[in-house]
């Protein structure tokens, strides 16, 4: 498999579809009624459908073109969830890798409870707080510092996009009436 870091997949046919985080958790009750559970993947898998942001023969044509382009199932590519785009304030954390380099994170937190989710696909023009100088790769979330004395950076702003493949390989389309269709087009996120 292979990742398309360009293009992205169309901005237009994003807005309005269904993307959130999954995670996979066991279940078992013993007599007594009482249950036990096991979270068994530390971090959210996120998955959706994409039918919703298809409104016109124009999209479907957009959208044929593009699943075309990265062959089904076969290559990941890059997708903007309106639904969580962008770090602000206090969500934009880091964690040290190396002592010249930080993977980017988008912290979420209600009250006590708190996840960090990484990000390997910011955009272009996030900020890096903190002092010092730093690049990034928009391709991996990895910062890097310039120069020396190296200066550790207190977290980032900006936006970024989710890793995602298509989980179908076969899109049928069904035509219900003029530019009216019915059909599912299902994504998974990629651990990257």
């Amino acid at each position: 498999m292979a990742f398309n870091e360009t293009p992205r997949y169309p901005e237009q046919l994003a807005a309005g579809t269904t993307f959130g985080p999954s995670y996979s958790t066991s279940k078992a009750s013993n007599q007594g009624g009482y249950e036990f559970s096991n979270q068994n993947w530390e971090m959210p898998l996120h998955e959706g459908d994409l039918m919703s942001g298809v409104k016109t023969q124009d999209d479907l044509d957009i959208l044929l073109a593009f699943y075309h382009g990265v062959a089904g199932m076969h290559n990941g590519f890059r997708f903007k969830n309106f639904n969580n785009f962008d770090v602000t304030g206090s969500q934009g954390t880091v964690l040290q890798l190396t002592g010249t380099t930080w993977q980017m994170y988008k912290t979420h937190t209600y009250g006590a409870l708190t996840k960090a989710l990484k990000i390997t696909k910011p955009l272009a023009g996030a900020t890096i707080l903190g002092g010092g100088s730093y690049s990034y790769s928009t391709s991996t979330g990895i910062i890097t510092a310039i120069g020396s004395p190296t200066v550790v950076p207190t977290g980032w702003t900006g936006e970024f996009d989710f890793p995602v493949r298509f989980n179908l390989d076969k899109m049928l389309p069904e035509w219900i009436n003029f530019e009216l269709y019915e059909f599912s087009i299902p994504i998974v996120e990629l651990r990257i």
